[in-house]
């Protein structure tokens, strides 16, 4: 993408995402970059990438892979019009819509930002999960490299949003991230369960021990 585009089009496509429709310079739209990432996905996008802040995920990185839009009228037919702005996400005090930066051949700022968020993942899973053998790179870009051929075989495109997001979710099969605070949780809860089936005590369906209950429990454990 050419950062000399003033203005673009984006339709709102029954997938519910926006899909670039055209710009200023009347320059060729690749499918595979021509989604425009909403703000309400960018909001969801920033929880998710919260955790590699840790990791080195650097803010200069991550606006440097998209071009920002505002906009600037609304079209018939659940269109657009959308306005270049230099303006940073992290500044803006009105929502922005993001194209990802990119040359013709695929490669540029955008690039650099997937690959340095698959390293940045890597780094947090093996991190994370006790593996036989640490995983790589690799494994994420062939894993996606075959879900996405699939999709392109069955004529649809992937959204540049659910890119982004496939990388920050994935966890290899057969495997599952605890985060901070949930271990510990996760562990009374298995003991709590253990302790009922122990005593012979069956709570009620979707519901807890209440405080009448646990007094009369006390009682006879007396």
């Amino acid at each position: 993408m050419s950062d000399k585009i003033e203005w673009c089009i984006a339709k709102l496509k029954n997938d519910y995402k926006w899909w670039l429709e055209k710009t200023s310079n009347d320059m060729h739209i690749d499918s595979d970059y021509a989604g425009i990432i909403d703000p309400r996905q960018f909001e969801y996008l920033i929880e998710l990438t919260l955790p590699l802040f840790d990791y080195g995920l650097r803010n200069e990185v991550l606006e440097e892979a998209f071009l920002k839009f505002r906009i600037l009228a609304e079209l018939p037919d659940n269109r657009v019009k959308l306005e270049f702005t230099p303006t940073k996400t992290h500044t803006s005090e009105e929502p922005l819509f993001l194209l990802p930066n990119s040359t013709a051949d695929n490669e540029g700022p955008y690039a650099e930002f997937i690959d340095h968020l698959i390293r940045l993942r890597v780094k947090l899973l093996n991190d994370s999960i006790d593996f036989k053998v640490p995983i790589n790179t690799e494994e994420i870009e062939e894993t996606l490299r075959e879900r996405y051929q699939e999709r392109y075989v069955e004529g649809d495109n992937v959204h540049v949003f659910d890119e982004i997001v496939d990388i920050l979710e994935y966890t290899p099969d057969g495997y599952d991230i605890v985060q901070k605070g949930e271990f510990d949780e996760r562990i009374n809860e298995e003991e709590n369960e253990s302790y009922v089936e122990d005593e012979g005590f069956e709570a009620e369906e979707g519901g807890d021990w209440d405080n009448e209950e646990l007094q009369k429990l006390e009682i006879v454990d007396q």
